[in-house]
């Protein structure tokens, strides 16, 4: 008499089979998550520019992005706020598109932050600069006000 069935053995290799597949698209999973994610400040402010810039051309409205005290992130959106990732040493501020108001520091250039940027449904925005503070290094990029973009080092948008 012939009996249907799978055996013991049979039972534990799909198992472990099932058991190794899972882990392998648990693990590529988590790190398409994780790569999702913006660990830089510089990165994430850039990425911003242009989540913001999408956000007005999609409604058709105004959109305005407006930084929160001790670059603790941006209002955006009316009621989003999108917190910066937290770096030692590290800050971003959004600056005017030209060198006004500033002055020196202890040798250090400071200058006054904007409070607002616009972002319009054309997909253009406010001229700006974005400043990344990392200890004592400063560098400042230029945006386009057409793309939200950053401009070539040096480069001014025609």
């Amino acid at each position: 008499m012939l009996r249907a069935g799978f055996t013991l053995i049979e039972t534990v290799l799909a198992l472990a089979l099932i058991g190794l597949i899972a882990s392998v698209l648990i693990t590529g999973a988590n790190s398409i998550f994780r790569s999702g994610r913006v660990e830089d400040p510089e990165a994430a402010v850039l990425s911003l520019l242009q989540k913001a810039r999408s956000e007005a051309v999609e409604t058709g409205q105004v959109l305005e992005l407006v930084p929160l005290p001790e670059d603790a992130g941006f209002l955006w959106g009316g009621d989003g706020v999108e917190t910066l990732p937290v770096r030692e040493g590290m800050r971003v501020r959004l600056l005017r598109p030209e060198m006004v108001a500033s002055f020196l520091i202890g040798g250090q250039l400071e200058e006054r932050p904007i409070e607002r940027v616009r972002f319009y449904p054309d997909g253009s925005c406010d001229p700006m600069r974005i400043e990344v503070r990392r200890g004592d290094i400063r560098r400042v990029y230029a945006i386009d006000p057409w793309t939200a973009a950053p401009l070539p080092e040096g480069g001014r948008p025609r």
